[in-house]
C-alpha cells in the first residue's frame, strides 16, 4: 500500500575526503542497480558505513565500548583526525549537498541546496523532512541490509505499531502514538514519586502528632496528680485550723470568772469596811500602819482575782493566736493559687490534648479519600490504557495490509513457491499454504532470507512516502542461483534506485543474462 505517489530519492555522488581506507576518493552512483564488486578488504564496507554515516552522523561511545564501536572501525588509517566527507543526493526532484566532519576537534555539518543555494539546519530538522522521517534504526531495518544482518530486529516491530496507531487514528503520521504513550508513563512516575511523597509527608506528620500526643497526655496525668495533692493538703489544713466560732469555751473558763467576781465584792466590802475603821482610828497610832496592811490587802485581791478570770494557759494561747492566725493565711492563699495555676494547666494540656486527636482522626480518614494527585494518576493510566487498546485494534487492521504487501513480495521473489506470508505485531512470521501454517524456524536458510528481505521491503513501502535507495552488502550470500535470480529481478521492477555490494561475480552474471542493466563501480 503506497500512500502517496512518491519521489524517488537517489545518491549522486560520494566523496571520500579521509574515511576508513579511503583519501580523497570519489564514486558516482546512477539511476537503477549499481554494483560494487570487490574482494574481501576491497572496502565495501566502509562505503556502506559511509552512507549511513552521511544521513545520520556518527558518534564515538564512551568508555570500553569505543574500542569496537562503528566511529572507531572506520576512522582513517592516515591521519585520524581529519575525518570527513562529501554527499550528494536528490529529494522531492532537488539536489542537494550534504558535507559532515566526524572528528572531535573539527565536527561539523551542512546541508546544502545546490538548486538555489539556500542552506538548510540539520539543528532544526530540515534533512530528517528530506528523509521523510526514516531514522538510523528504520534505515538499519529496512532499505539497508548489512553483512548477516538480514533479520530485522524488534524495534521494526515497534516502529510498525507506531506508524499503524499513528496513521490510521489520525490520518497523520507525524502524531507519534508511542511517544504520546512515553509521555503518558513519564507523568505517571512523575505523579506515583508525587503520591509517595504525599505519603511519606503524611507519615511524618502523623508520627509527630503521635509524640506530642504521648508527651501532652504524660504532662496531664502528672497535673492532675499534682491536683490531687493539693487538695489533699488544702483539705488536711481545713481540718487542722477550724474557725474561732467553732472553738467551744471550756466550763473551768467560766469558773475563774465568776470567782474573780466573787473576789471583787469582798474587796468593795472590805475598802468599806477599812474606811469605817481609819475613820474610827483617826487619832490612833495605829492608822498608818493599818492604812498600809489595807492597801497591800486590797492589791492582793485585786491581782488574785485577775488571776482567776484569765487562767495562765487560756491567756498564753489568746496572746499568741494573733500570731498564728497572720502566719497561716499566706499560706492558704499560696496554697489555693497554686491549685488554680494547676487546674488551668489541666484545662489547656485537655484543649490541646483533644485538639491532637482530633487532627490523628482527620489523617486516619484522609487515608481513604481519592485526593487530586490520585485523581491525576487514575486520569493518565485511563488514557494509557485507551490509547494501547486503540493501537492494538488499528494494528490488527494494520497488519493485514503489511501482510498482503509482504505476502505479494514473497511471491515474487519464490516465483509463486510461497504465496502467502502472516506477520503478527511481533514479527513472528509464518509462511501458509493451502495445507498448513508453516513457522520460518523450520524453512531452509535462503527461504528465511527472502522472508526478512520480504518483510523489510514490504515495512519501507508502508512506513515512508519516498522510495528511498536499496543498499545491500553481500546480503544474498545464502541464496542460490534461483533465488538470486528472482530477487534481482523483483528489484528492477521497483524502480528503486539499487547499491549492491558483493564479493562475488554470480549477481554480475545474472544481471548480464536476465539483460538488466546496472552500472560498475
Amino acid at each position: 500500500m503506497r500512500r502517496s505517489a512518491g519521489v524517488n530519492m537517489q545518491i549522486k555522488e560520494l566523496y571520500l575526503k579521509n574515511f576508513g581506507k579511503f583519501s580523497d576518493r570519489t564514486f558516482l552512483i546512477e539511476d537503477g542497480i549499481n554494483v560494487f564488486y570487490g574482494e574481501n578488504e576491497f572496502g565495501k564496507s566502509t562505503i556502506y558505513a559511509f552512507i549511513r554515516g552521511m544521513f545520520f552522523g556518527m558518534e564515538r561511545a564512551r568508555g570500553r565500548a569505543s574500542k569496537n564501536d562503528i566511529f572507531s572501525q572506520y576512522e582513517p588509517w592516515d591521519n585520524p583526525n581529519y575525518y570527513a566527507g562529501v554527499m550528494r543526493f536528490t529529494s522531492g526532484g532537488k539536489n542537494f549537498r550534504i558535507e559532515r566532519s566526524f572528528d572531535k576537534i573539527t565536527k561539523s555539518a551542512s546541508l546544502i541546496c545546490e538548486d538555489d543555494g539556500e542552506e538548510l539546519s540539520l539543528e532544526q530538522g530540515d534533512l530528517d523532512v528530506l528523509l521523510d522521517g526514516l531514522t538510523a534504526v528504520s534505515f538499519d531495518n529496512t532499505i539497508a541490509i548489512g553483512q548477516l544482518c538480514s533479520q530485522p530486529n524488534q524495534e521494526l516491530a515497534a516502529e510498525l505499531k507506531n506508524y499503524a496507531a499513528n496513521y490510521y487514528e489520525s490520518g497523520d503520521s507525524e502524531i507519534d502514538v508511542q511517544q504520546a504513550l512515553d509521555t503518558l508513563k513519564a507523568r505517571q512516575r512523575a505523579v506515583d514519586h508525587q503520591i509517595k511523597q504525599e505519603i511519606a509527608k503524611k507519615e511524618h506528620l502523623r508520627s509527630r502528632i503521635e509524640q506530642e500526643y504521648d508527651y501532652v497526655k504524660r504532662d496531664l496525668e502528672k497535673l492532675k496528680n499534682e491536683e490531687w495533692e493539693a487538695k489533699s493538703a488544702q483539705t488536711e489544713e481545713a481540718v487542722s485550723e477550724p474557725p474561732e466560732e467553732e472553738i467551744p469555751v471550756k466550763p473551768e473558763l467560766r469558773l475563774n470568772r465568776r470567782m474573780a467576781a466573787l473576789i471583787l465584792a469582798v474587796m468593795v466590802l472590805m475598802i468599806a469596811a477599812e474606811g469605817a475603821l481609819l475613820f474610827y482610828l483617826a487619832d490612833s497610832a495605829w492608822k498608818p500602819v493599818w492604812a498600809v496592811a489595807s492597801v497591800v490587802l486590797d492589791v492582793l485581791l485585786l491581782w488574785r482575782a485577775v488571776r482567776f478570770a484569765v487562767p495562765k494557759n487560756n491567756r498564753k494561747k489568746e496572746l499568741g493566736s494573733g500570731d498564728s492566725s497572720e502566719k497561716a493565711e499566706p499560706q492558704v492563699q499560696r496554697r489555693r493559687w497554686e491549685l488554680g495555676r494547676i487546674r488551668a494547666n489541666i484545662h489547656e494540656k485537655q484543649v490541646r490534648l483533644n485538639n491532637l486527636s482530633e487532627r490523628l482522626e482527620e489523617l486516619e480518614a484522609s487515608g481513604f479519600e481519592v485526593t487530586q494527585t490520585d485523581k491525576k494518576k487514575q486520569a493518565i493510566v485511563l488514557a494509557q490504557e485507551t490509547i494501547a487498546q486503540l493501537s492494538s485494534e488499528i494494528v490488527k487492521g494494520f497488519g493485514s495490509t503489511l501482510n498482503e504487501k509482504a505476502s505479494e513480495i514473497i511471491s515474487a521473489i519464490t516465483d509463486g513457491k510461497y504465496e502467502k506470508l502472516y506477520i503478527d505485531e511481533k514479527l513472528n512470521m509464518f509462511l501458509l499454504t493451502r495445507e498448513k501454517r508453516i513457522p520460518i524456524e523450520r524453512l531452509s536458510r535462503g527461504t528465511i532470507e527472502q522472508i526478512y528481505f520480504a518483510l523489510r521491503m514490504a515495512a519501507v513501502d508502508v512506513l515512508y512516502e519516498e522510495d528511498f535507495p536499496v543498499i545491500l552488502d553481500d546480503t544474498f550470500v545464502y541464496y542460490d542461483e534461483e533465488r538470486l535470480r528472482c530477487v534481482l529481478t523483483w528489484l528492477r521492477s521497483q524502480k528503486r534506485q539499487v547499491v549492491l555490494f558483493t564479493c562475488q561475480k554470480r549477481e554480475i552474471e545474472i544481471l548480464k543474462k536476465e539483460e538488466i542493466p546496472f552500472h560498475m563501480n
